[in-house]
């Protein structure tokens, strides 16, 4: 993304996050689940042809598992959740290219929303496990979210100041100050997915973005039936859409960070390809 769109985005988050629940609910499905996923899209894309059908059914079923998951034990479903995201984000971080400030990153995507939100982080915990979880999970989860965001966000900025990158400062920041949802889908979409999405497109050989989306748009729709279908069930259940949002994140992020990499040759991974020191000071 260049400037002009990070702009753009920060200015959307800012609006978003006076807007209310809905504005900041719908800032995080848009963001955070719609173009945060572009970068997966193209999942199927990366595996060998004679492989596919055997990579979707193993994707579609670990996805539908998620939600059955979510149904069961919620609380085993968001702990395991935090934790395969923060080992993602750190080992697909195309930001930084040490490994110290790949690991504050990681931890940060996720933990930065709750340095100064704590209560609202605990709510949307407590909200996305359902009513029959109890608040203390919540409660110490949101305890250790903002304990490793507070120890990664100084990381972080002085390695940006090091490299005077004012965008990648100014996107910490808003992750830290703006609403839990409305950080949390900054921080994942700039500092992982949009990287992430540039990867893919180098990878697959296409020039831009919209080569990308013509590529990849059966998968797209695909991805928009399933999260409409699984959302609405959780929707129903929970009507705030918080534990739909959480759910459905789930359903698309195990599988990409578990299955993709089982089919993929020795040599293919879509991380640590040396992008990260090209987009540091762009």
């Amino acid at each position: 993304m260049n400037r002009s769109g990070r702009l753009a985005l920060l200015l959307t988050a800012a609006m978003a996050s006076v807007g209310g629940g809905a504005g900041q609910l719908t800032f995080a499905l848009a963001v955070g689940l719609g173009l945060g996923l572009l970068h997966g899209v193209s999942d199927l894309h990366l595996v060998a042809p004679a492989r596919r059908w055997g990579f979707l059914c193993a994707y579609l079923a670990v996805a539908l598992g998620c939600l059955v998951f979510w149904q069961l034990a919620s609380g085993t479903a968001l702990l395991l959740f935090l934790l395969l995201s923060v080992w993602h984000f750190v080992h697909e971080d195309e930001v930084f290219p040490d490994r110290l400030t790949s690991l504050a990153l990681g931890v940060f995507i996720v933990g930065g929303p709750a340095v100064m939100h704590e209560a609202e982080v605990t709510r949307l915990l407590a909200l996305s496990m359902g009513l029959g979880e109890s608040n203390a999970l919540a409660e110490w989860l949101t305890w250790l979210l903002a304990a490793v965001g507070s120890v990664a966000l100084p990381i972080l900025l002085l390695a940006s100041c090091r490299r005077r990158c004012l965008w990648l400062a100014t996107t910490l920041l808003g992750v830290v100050l703006a609403p839990p949802l409305v950080g949390f889908a900054l921080g994942f979409y700039l500092l992982h997915a949009a990287p992430q999405t540039r990867v893919r497109q180098r990878m697959l050989g296409v020039p831009d973005l919209a080569a990308y989306l013509r590529l990849t748009w059966p998968i797209l729709l695909g991805a928009a039936l399933f999260t409409l279908g699984g959302g609405l069930l959780f929707l129903l259940q929970e009507h705030t859409g918080t534990r739909a949002l959480f759910a459905v994140l789930t359903a698309f992020a195990v599988p990409h960070m578990l299955v993709l990499p089982r089919f993929l040759p020795a040599t293919g991974t879509a991380g640590q390809s040396g992008e990260g020191t090209r987009l540091v000071g762009r």
